[in-house]
């Protein structure tokens, strides 16, 4: 957009410029590269904990069919509600942080519109 002010610098001071800029950008993206990898990996770790959840779950489901004798039907019924409820609980943990933050911010905007003029 203002191309002409940035060459009106000069050729030499724009490569000065956007080598510096180069040089900023260096330790905020080694910083991002490294944050997606931890991500990364505790993505996978939580996956993985789910999974296996899920497959002691069916396991264990299995046994009371196999050995116990238990009814197929409710047997999985019920493990289906268990899952369920876990899974329910989890998301609405994992927004906790969230809503205290929502508190603070509602308490700092309903600050100002209580003000007097």
């Amino acid at each position: 957009m203002n191309y002409r002010t940035v060459i009106g610098f000069g050729e030499k001071n724009v490569d000065y410029l956007l080598s510096q800029f180069d040089r900023l950008l260096d330790e905020p993206n080694r910083k991002g590269i490294k944050n997606a990898h931890l991500s990364g990996f505790f993505f996978g770790y939580s996956q993985c904990i789910r999974f296996i959840f899920v497959g002691v779950a069916f396991y264990i489901a299995a046994i009371f069919v196999n050995d116990y004798g238990e009814d197929q039907r409710r047997t999985y019924i019920g493990q289906y509600v268990l899952f369920l409820s876990a899974l329910g609980t989890g998301i609405s943990l994992s927004s906790a942080p969230s809503v205290s933050k929502a508190r603070s911010a509602a308490i700092a905007v309903f600050g100002i519109i209580d003000a007097e003029s």
